[in-house]
């Protein structure tokens, strides 16, 4: 007997176990399409963050003003650029003595930043420079909140050294005294500046000021003691000027004497004039002038040295003038 085909459409009907499996079969797929729309999502969040933060930087790398500063925490907020431009705009407006515009900037820094690499430096940064502009009321507060948010760190040491100095300069030493030696005992395992706050505590056991004295006055001048200038004395002899120069109660310097037996020399007289006729009178020659004995120095240790007078040389005799010659006699006529 054969087998004819069935008619019956319950036959071509899949059975349970093949539903299963087509509704598995679904599920997977539908679950491989949400995985890859999730990674194109992610790929494409990642480039749009990785480009935004390259134009944050490129932004805060062309700042060079406050007010670029601006634009790049308006442009890119929430960005390490934009705490980058808070950092730099608090330091230039420190650098032109915009105290209170640079502490500004620090707060919004530390207000939107907190997850940023220089946060923890920055909350001491705000307290020196409170510090130093004289607000030790908020200077305190934020040397105390450094200790609060970073326990056990050397920040939070330095912090409560200097809490430990604003007192010693408001001259409560007890208060300071206990200040520091919680900074070695508060901070276990810190000992980065133990050595300070030990030596601090040396300092106020001895006494020292805590204040700045003026220095005594210069001595003035004694007028007495000031050395004696020399005196200078100039005089003239022939042939120049000698100086002599005496220095308080030392011997007076000459020029030295001579040799015994030399005879100074003396400048030849001027040559005489030869009378050009009989009429004009005859000039009278000027005596040669005697040569000055030189001075002999006299010392304790030296005797007396004594230098003949040399004569004076003889006035050299004028030439003799010739007579005049007579005229001649005129002839007599002679007779015829």
């Amino acid at each position: 007997m054969s087998q004819e085909p069935s008619n019956n459409p319950a036959a071509f009907d899949p059975s349970s176990e093949e539903q299963a499996l087509n509704s598995q079969f679904k599920k997977i797929l539908m679950l491989f399409g949400v995985i890859v729309a999730g990674l194109a999502a992610y790929g494409l969040i990642k480039h749009n963050a990785r480009v935004a933060a390259e134009e944050a930087a490129e932004a805060f790398t062309s700042a060079k003003t406050a007010d670029d500063c601006d634009l790049v925490v308006k442009k890119h907020p929430g960005t390490p650029a934009a705490a980058n431009a808070l950092l730099l705009k608090a330091t230039l407006h420190w650098e032109k003595n915009e105290k209170s515009s640079s502490i500004e900037a620090l707060k919004a820094y530390l207000a939107q930043h907190k997850d940023h690499a220089f946060y923890k430096e920055t909350l001491l940064t705000l307290a020196t420079r409170l510090e130093a502009m004289g607000e030790k009321g908020e200077a305190k507060a934020a040397y105390e909140r450094v200790i609060a948010e970073l326990p056990g760190s050397e920040l939070a040491q330095l912090s409560q050294i200097r809490l430990g100095d604003m007192l010693w300069a408001d001259g409560k030493e007890e208060e300071a005294k206990k200040a520091y030696e919680e900074a070695g005992s508060k901070f276990p395992g810190v000992t980065a500046f133990e050595g300070d706050s030990k030596t601090r505590l040396d300092w106020i056991a001895a006494n020292l000021p805590t204040k700045e004295v003026d220095p005594p006055p210069a001595p003035k001048p004694d007028p007495k003691a000031a050395p004696a200038m020399p005196n200078l004395k100039l005089n003239s002899v022939e042939g120049g000027l000698s100086p002599t120069i005496k220095l308080g109660d030392a011997p007076a310097m000459t020029q030295p004497a001579p040799p015994a037996g030399a005879t100074p020399s003396i400048p030849p007289p001027p040559a005489p004039i030869s009378a050009p006729s009989a009429a004009m009178p005859k000039p009278a020659t000027p005596p040669a002038p005697a040569a000055p004995a030189p001075e002999v120095p006299k010392s304790a240790t030296s005797p007396a040295v004594q230098v003949p007078a040399t004569p004076p040389a003889p006035a050299p005799a004028a030439p003799a003038t010739p007579a005049p010659t007579p005229a001649p006699a005129p002839e007599a006529p002679k007779k015829p």
